[in-house]
């Protein structure tokens, strides 16, 4: 199961007294609940108001949803650039915008009026559209709360301390070994004629880029003129201190790759990220908008990232990945493309809260390792020639 959250020995008694308080107070409305069948299923809430590579990691649920209810409204409760991500992908019929205080970075319960209204404006609005089903892979009573909300009749989930009695049906969360991915793809065998499409359910995330958007990316990045073979984007950024590799150790790997390879090679960066300062002449430094930067990650042969939503993006185009894990669980929250590679840091794979997140890890993953994966993912594209030609 992939954690979302440090458990600690306060938050699981806490979460222990709601879950006895909890179950106790419901028992009563248990034995009046609906029968869950397939006919009676036509408005769909899927809850995932978090990060981007979340919203990524719960597309190939979304498209297994949409062929067991291909006749349902299917609403993603997300972030605003959910919107952004899902178009053109058919997978949801609407995203509803919902920026909910605990899924800040910090301040996460500001004690503000204006909170407030929104949260019960929010709520208003999800109860007047009298959702027939709500589904939830966050395990986090949090989200429960909200889906017992909605006054929908069927509520699916992760049954954890504090939250499963806030469901109509759920998982247990006791699996320390799956990948996110399949966290929501086994919430499938919950609903009517899930199991079949969870046995054929393809694991690979999905975003779709129009060739018409590729093609006008590679022509920014080009200036007009056709990219040079290999092409080689890198993004430095991430959601925490502790997850990003430094940034002199990604100048170091341009000029080598760019020495050694040649191609073009791109720097991606977000709207805060630091812009690097020591790079060879000729390489192309882009802070796009998230669309173009999906369209422009579709024109590269490899991504070097470290763990972050571009990672997830990319993964979901089809691009080859470098991924850089110096902290959290590849195997939980890792690319699943076949050609994507982890070089994973002294501490990643230890969990979620295994290294502070506001300072990196003393000992950095070594830029030899993440050289000689990218020049091995361009062998890989380019045939072995291009291999050969990288090691000389």
């Amino acid at each position: 199961m992939a954690e979302t959250w440090p458990s600690t020995r306060a938050r699981r008694a806490l979460l222990a007294v709601a879950d006895t308080v909890g179950r106790a107070a419901t028992a009563p409305f248990h034995r009046h609940r609906k029968d869950l069948t397939k006919g009676s299923i036509r408005s769909i809430l899927v809850i995932e108001p978090w990060n981007i590579g979340d919203v990524i990691l719960a597309t190939p649920f979304l498209r297994a949803l949409r062929q067991l209810y291909p006749g349902a409204r299917i609403s993603l409760l997300a972030k605003d650039y959910a919107e952004i991500l899902l178009e053109k992908s058919g997978l949801v019929d609407e995203v509803i915008v919902g920026d909910l205080p605990w899924t800040a970075s910090r301040n996460k319960y500001p004690l503000r009026a204006s909170t407030a209204k929104t949260m019960r404006g929010l709520i208003r609005a999800l109860r007047a559209r009298k959702f027939d089903l709500t589904i939830d892979a966050r395990m986090d009573i949090r989200s429960n709360s909200l889906a017992a909300l909605t006054g929908a009749p069927h509520r699916i989930g992760y049954s954890i301390g504090g939250g499963g009695w806030l469901l109509t049906r759920s998982l247990p969360s006791h699996r320390r070994e799956s990948h996110k991915v399949d966290d929501w793809l086994d919430l499938l065998t919950l609903l009517p004629g899930g199991d079949e499409v969870r046995s054929l359910s393809d694991k690979v995330p999905f975003l779709k880029v129009s060739d018409a958007e590729r093609s006008s990316a590679a022509l920014r990045l080009g200036q007009g003129a056709k990219l040079s073979s290999p092409v080689i984007g890198y993004h430095p950024g991430g959601s925490h201190a502790a997850k990003r590799w430094p940034l002199g150790h990604f100048e170091h790997a341009v000029y080598e790759l760019n020495r050694s390879l040649g191609g073009t090679h791109i720097v991606f960066l977000g709207p805060d990220d630091v812009a690097p300062t020591r790079l060879e002449q000729g390489t192309v430094v882009r802070r796009p908008k998230l669309r173009e930067l999906m369209a422009e990650i579709a024109c590269c042969d490899v991504l070097v990232c470290n763990d972050s939503g571009p990672m997830h993006i990319a993964d979901a185009l089809g691009v080859p990945v470098a991924a850089i894990f110096e902290i959290g669980n590849p195997q939980w929250y890792g690319p699943s493309g076949s050609r994507a590679r982890v070089i994973p840091g002294e501490l990643a794979g230890l969990g979620i809260s295994s290294a502070p997140l506001d300072r990196p890890p003393p000992h950095p993953v070594a830029v030899d390792r993440v050289i000689e994966t990218v020049k091995r993912l361009v062998g890989a594209a380019h045939g072995a020639g291009a291999l050969e030609s990288a090691k000389l």
